[in-house]
């Protein structure tokens, strides 16, 4: 049915600064539309995203043009549902998280 299709979603995504709240501090550009976003408790520039079409995406702000994913996962090892939550998971290094997704996994 047309009327779901995810060409109707917005892609894009905003991170915004309650001091100042007329403009957006990052745009993030998702290869599909967001439905959760972590930051990373041990690196705050560090960001993790789950899409709508089941893919995981990773932001680094630092970086020159940070709004555009850094990684992504590879869709046949995605989910197959849209992903409703990400977390990071704590570890040594930091860099570890996970998702849950409608479609039974945890990735």
């Amino acid at each position: 049915d047309s009327r779901f299709s995810a060409a109707r979603l917005p892609v894009q995504s905003y991170i915004w600064d309650v001091v100042n709240p007329n403009t957006p501090d990052q745009e993030l550009a998702p290869p599909s539309p967001l439905c959760c976003l972590r930051f990373n408790p041990k690196s705050t520039d560090t960001l993790v995203g789950g899409s709508y079409n089941g893919l995981v995406t990773f932001y680094d702000l630092r970086r020159q043009g940070g709004g555009s994913p850094l990684e992504s996962s590879v869709i046949e090892k995605s989910h197959h549902d849209p992903i409703y939550d990400v977390f990071w998971i704590s570890s040594k290094t930091g860099n570890q998280c996970a998702s849950v997704s409608t479609d039974g996994q945890v990735l």
